[in-house]
């Protein structure tokens, strides 16, 4: 068998290639770095894109991730109000965290449509959704039916925001 790769190098190449890929895929990436449901993994912030949309550093990559179950304001492409005011309000949260970790819902899609990572995150051992809901700047949830761990929590501060007339509800 070794005459053959000698032979050929289209089938080293293609050999080492995949070899790369499954390390890639099942050692390397952040996926596997916290596949058990209830792990937390260490992340850096790289960039807020808007109010529940970020840029992460986790375990090396980067990775662009969706806040899982919360939809705010939006402040890219369509500027909506209270937009600006989210994505701020994300911005400062993250990047004045002393600690930020993400974590997997146990159930249900792991990335979106657009192939972002549906993550819970967690700003110095608190929920960022949590914080967003609370001071007013989710104005829907995304629930798909799933179990989510922190829905009753979310669900709660966002009650509380619209009772104190916060944000988006003022």
């Amino acid at each position: 068998m070794s005459r053959n790769l000698h032979k050929s190098p289209l089938m080293a190449f293609t050999i080492l290639v995949f070899i790369i890929y499954a390390i890639y895929n099942f050692v390397v990436s952040p996926d596997s770095l916290y596949e058990a449901d209830s792990q937390k993994a260490v992340a850096t912030l790289e960039r807020v894109v808007d109010g529940d949309t970020v840029y992460l550093n986790i375990a090396s990559q980067s990775v662009k991730v969706r806040l899982l179950y919360i939809d705010t304001p939006e402040s890219t492409n369509k500027v909506e109000p209270y937009g600006k005011e989210a994505s701020d309000y994300t911005d400062q949260l993250l990047s004045q965290a002393g600690l930020i970790q993400v974590q997997y819902n146990p159930e249900g899609d792991r990335k979106d449509n657009y192939g972002r990572a549906l993550l819970w995150v967690f700003v110095d051992g608190e929920l960022l959704q949590t914080k967003i809901a609370r001071a007013g700047y989710c104005e829907k949830f995304y629930d798909y039916g799933y179990d989510y761990l922190y829905e009753d929590e979310i669900v709660a501060a966002h009650q509380e925001a619209i009772a104190q007339k916060k944000g988006i509800y003022e």
